[in-house]
């Protein structure tokens, strides 16, 4: 074989290699596109429910529940649009894509765990979370709420409960903050035995501990000036 063939041998192959790999590589951005472009109505429906919990700051406390609901009821709008972005998610794939979902899920999270305790004075776990999206079904089994997208969820409700206590001893309701102040307590004595190891969630563990001195200084105040007794 003479050089000169050899040549155009090797630049044929190398064409070939690369014209595939950059097929390949289009490929997977188009997906990625696809995915932005399908949560996209679920960003738009999450950012109703936050609008919807926003009120909670200014209605009084009759109101509270009513809020709450209707934010969870806009939350339930997106279990078939999840639908839609499963059928793009390649099986056993999900990890490779999870950068476009996971700040949407962690939203979503924030306003179920916000939502859910001034409807139920508890924390809601992650598969009570998973069933309100309507993830991890027959239809949507590709999905998942990881781990760490709950967990900074949680920690995004309670950077919401300070201000929200604050402002309901300006309604003159003086329980709520006795409750939303032991709820962070008990959120934050948990997280605090866990081995936190990823920096972003380190991070946002420690915003907890300012929420937490906030709360305990509005239960502090009602308390010297004795008006933490139940109301009739």
């Amino acid at each position: 074989m003479s050089v000169e063939t050899a040549s155009s041998s090797r630049a044929q192959t190398v064409s070939e290699t690369l014209s595939s790999a950059i097929e390949l590589l289009e490929n997977d951005q188009n997906l990625k596109k696809q995915i932005r472009e399908s949560i996209e109505p679920i960003d738009d429906l999450s950012r109703s429910a936050t609008t919807e919990l926003n009120k909670l700051h200014s209605a009084p406390f009759s109101q509270h529940a009513e809020i709450c609901q209707n934010a969870i009821n806009i939350i339930s709008r997106t279990q078939p649009l999840w639908v839609d972005v499963a059928k793009l998610i390649p099986e056993n794939e999900f990890y490779r894509y999870q950068f476009a979902l996971g700040p949407t899920m962690r939203n979503l999270t924030t306003s179920i765990v916000l939502a859910r305790f001034i409807l139920h004075d508890e924390l809601t776990p992650s598969h009570t979370i998973s069933t309100l999206l309507g993830i991890q079904n027959d239809s949507t089994s590709v999905l998942q709420l990881s781990a760490e997208d709950y967990l900074q969820g949680v920690i995004g409700a309670v950077n919401e409960l300070p201000r929200l206590s604050i402002n309901a001893v300006t309604s003159q309701n003086f329980e709520l903050p006795i409750k939303i102040s032991s709820f962070v307590n008990d959120i934050f004595a948990s997280y605090s035995l866990l081995n936190l190891r990823n920096d972003a969630l380190r991070r946002k563990f420690d915003s907890l501990k300012y929420d937490l001195k906030r709360c305990e200084d509005v239960v502090y105040d009602l308390t010297l000036r004795g008006l933490t007794k139940p109301r009739e």
